[in-house]
């Protein structure tokens, strides 16, 4: 029995001696915040360039973040004088960033923002409003974009960067033509929130 108990004694001695403490997910991370973000894209959207707007938000891990988005636009233009279309397209998704150096006052910014949503199409009669044709089609939306950023206040940041717009899945509907839709861009994203600022170090 003596022996046993020195024996249970060097075992979990040695188990001691050698155990090491978990790693998990975040066990490295200095760097913790969390923004939300209006969102302005020029872009052209069916040979006319026009002010898409949304907004996002996301977790602060590091150099990188990590959240969702959401984006949607409206064109109606007159077509003579009776008709009258509606073109709308809209998509939402994960969104994916990368901002090195972010104790400096401007920095580079990158993210890539990954969709699904709809293109719509009405044509109405524009005396009565009644609606004579509609056609709609599911859009997949990938959206890389790259540029700077500036550190306006330690709540409030401003990046600009050029972007493209691509979009798969999308046949046509209407006066929405598939070679159109996919495009460059350039946005504008204004983020406000928490940055974990108070882990910069001035290198």
């Amino acid at each position: 029995m003596k022996n046993a108990i020195i024996i249970c004694f060097l075992l979990a001695a040695t188990t001691a001696a050698f155990a090491q403490k978990d790693e998990t997910m975040f066990s490295d991370v200095d760097r913790i915040g969390g923004w939300g973000a209006p969102i302005f894209e020029y872009t052209n959207l069916n040979k006319d360039v026009e002010v898409v707007s949304g907004g996002g938000g996301a977790l602060v891990l590091n150099d990188f973040y990590l959240g969702g988005y959401g984006m949607g636009t409206a064109k109606c233009s007159a077509d003579g004088e009776l008709l009258e279309e509606t073109r709308r397209l809209r998509q939402g998704g994960f969104w994916i960033g990368y901002t090195p150096l972010q104790h400096r006052v401007v920095h580079p910014y990158a993210s890539v923002k990954l969709g699904w949503g709809k293109a719509n199409y009405k044509l109405l009669d524009d005396l009565t409003g009644n609606e004579l044709s509609s056609q709609r089609s599911s859009i997949f939306v990938t959206t890389p974009e790259a540029g700077l950023e500036v550190n306006v206040f330690s709540f409030f940041r401003i990046a600009a960067t050029a972007s493209y717009r691509w979009v798969n899945g999308f046949d046509g509907v209407g006066s929405f033509d598939s070679d159109v839709l996919s495009s460059f861009g350039g946005t504008l994203t204004l983020r406000f929130g928490g940055f974990g600022d108070d882990d910069w170090n001035d290198d």
